[in-house]
Parts: structure tokens; sequence; C-alpha cells
């Protein structure tokens, strides 16, 4: 690891830095948001990220489209049409009655003709969000030169190919909130020198001995491999900026994120998918996995107390190189910025 060392623990608690996380750094990646096969053709959905409410539509021909929620009037918050047998297929302003279809066009205009000037349907649309769909997942961006999708996750379609591709037809979620900055939080879940000791009867038990562990590098994206038997690996990636995708054989696919709420508070939120588990199978896998981040909920809470002091971290072992990793890029981006540490 040539000498690396943590970042040093103020950058966890500068409010500076972490407007600088959520208005700059975190801008440059592809978030993934939902499963594709979360919604339907022809379907609204209304999703939140970063505490932001958005709509994510599906065309008949199954063409995605993301927008805020924010209507381009007034700026009022909008509403999902929709009773429980029909799912929503328009958006409907609250405020003065504007209603949008899911491509974001207007499609109904109370008294069209009152304006101070001539307004037409085609003169007002809901505003995009920068929207893809790469293997099971629907991304979001919010910069006008976002990171490559393709770089941001080579390692996950360099290893995952196949299961990239599935059709995931189960699916359940789950979030908490966890009270420390979010680095702690992703630290841990890319810190492999904990397992063995803090998840010896959880999270251990399925990556098998430490000697077995692999690790594989790309600019934005790490991976531990650890054997599950003689032809199955279990792939843990960690990608920028606080996102986890864990591909389990047999199982599916494990998404774990950290997204920031405060300085000092994050969420934890999870989405799992499947294509070969039952509904009870899928939630009895949630089970055994909310079991090992409770563990680490409890071992992150407790570092961020320490970490509101001038605390000065050890030295990082081998199996906390996916930390180092993601660090060091951290650090490009603050340089970058003309940021000092």
């Amino acid at each position: 690891m040539s000498n690396k060392s943590f970042l040093p623990t103020w950058l966890y608690n500068d409010k500076q830095i972490f407007n600088f996380e959520l208005e700059k750094y975190s801008k440059n990646f592809w978030h993934p948001l939902i499963f594709v096969g979360e919604i339907k053709a022809g379907e609204i959905l209304e999703k939140k990220f970063l505490k932001q409410s958005l709509f994510i539509s599906c065309s008949q021909n199954n063409s995605i489209n993301v927008f805020k929620n924010r209507c381009p009037h007034r700026g009022s918050e909008l509403l999902l049409l929709k009773t429980k047998d029909n799912p929503s297929k328009s958006i409907f302003c609250p405020y003065h009655g504007w209603t949008f279809d899911g491509f974001g066009e207007l499609k109904t205009l109370p008294l069209k003709d009152d304006f101070e000037i001539k307004v037409e349907l085609g003169d007002y649309f809901l505003e995009k969000v920068n929207s893809l769909v790469n293997g099971p997942f629907i991304w979001i961006n919010f910069s006008n030169q976002p990171i490559s999708i393709d770089d941001q996750i080579d390692l996950v379609v360099g290893n995952c190919n196949d299961e990239w591709n599935i059709n995931y037809g189960i699916f359940s979620e789950f979030s908490n909130t966890l009270n420390c900055n979010w680095k702690i939080a992703h630290d841990n879940t890319l810190d492999d020198y904990h397992v063995a000791v803090a998840h010896k009867n959880t999270l251990h038990k399925e990556q098998g001995p430490i000697k077995n562990y692999k690790y594989f590098f790309s600019k934005f994206c790490n991976v531990l491999v650890t054997p599950m038997n003689s032809r199955e690996n279990l792939y843990t990636f960690g990608l920028l900026p606080w996102t986890h995708i864990i591909v389990w054989p047999g199982r599916g696919i494990l998404l774990i994120s950290y997204p920031p709420q405060r300085i000092d508070q994050c969420s934890l939120e999870i989405k799992l998918a499947s294509a070969t588990l039952c509904t009870k199978d899928l939630e009895d896998w949630k089970i055994n996995i909310l079991n090992f981040l409770r563990e680490d909920k409890v071992i992150v809470e407790s570092v961020q107390k320490s970490y509101r002091g001038k605390f000065k971290l050890g030295p990082p072992n081998r199996l906390e190189q996916r930390i180092i990793h993601w660090q060091e890029v951290y650090k490009e981006f603050l340089q970058a910025y003309g940021i000092s540490f």
C-alpha cells in the first residue's frame, strides 16, 4: 500500500467539506436509484434521493425518464394520480391543476387563455434528471460532465456479466438512520479487517477464511472476491461515492448505500433482488443481512464519537486496502477543487 494513510478525522467533521461532498464530489458519479424490474411499462413511481423527491417513468416501449418533483409554474411539489388497482400514468400539481405525462410534457393547463402572456402546452416540461439503464439498475446523475458509467462499474461487468444482465423479478428493501458521517459507514463496509471479529457468526461465515480473500482494483471501483464453494464466488464491490454492490451466488444482488443526511448522520439503504428465490426466502436473506448490519451500526456510531475529537488514526492493515483505494480517489477530488488537507 506504499505507506498510504487514512484520511484525517477532521475531514469527517468539517462543514465546508460536507457541503463540497454534496454539491461537488458526489455529483461526479452515477447513483443506482431502483432496480429496473421495480417499474412496469406505462407506470410512474416517486422515489427519494438525498431528501429530493423524483419521478421515474417507464413508457410503453420501456424507455426510462427521471424528473425532479417540481412544477415549472410556481415550484410546488407534484402528486401521482393513481388508485389501488391502477398505477399512476400522470403527474398532477395540487396547487393550480397542471398535469404532466410520463414524458414530462404538460397535458392539462386550466384557464389557458388567462395568462399575462400566451402560453401553450408545449411551452412547459418537467425538469429532467440525467438517467440511464445499466445492468439491473436505473442510474441517475446531477452533473453536466459525469464520470462514465462504464468506468465506474467496470469491475462489476467484468466479473459478473451474467448476473448483471439477469431479469430480476423479486425485490425487497430496508432503510435506517446511522448516527455517523457517511464516510465512516462507507469505510466500514470496505473494511475487510473487521469481518472475522465483529461478524464472526454472521457475514464471516458467508465470506470464509481470510486466506482466500482476493482483491482487484480499477480507477473508481474495487472488489473483494471470496470463494463460497469450488465453483462460485461472492463478489463485494465498492463503488464511489458511497455505494456497495454484493453479488451473492444462488441468491441475487444486494445494494447498500449511505447517502448523507447531516454531517454526523447518514442513511443506510439496502435493496435486494433475486431471480431464483421466492418471496419468503428473499425476506429470510434480508433478515440475515440485517443481522450483520445491526452489528455494524453499533461500530460506526461508536467510531463517530472518537472522530469528533482530534483523534489520530493508526496505520492501515492489508485487509483495509479497499478503504485506502477509495480515499486516494477522494483526495484527488479534494486537490482538484483546491482543498488542502
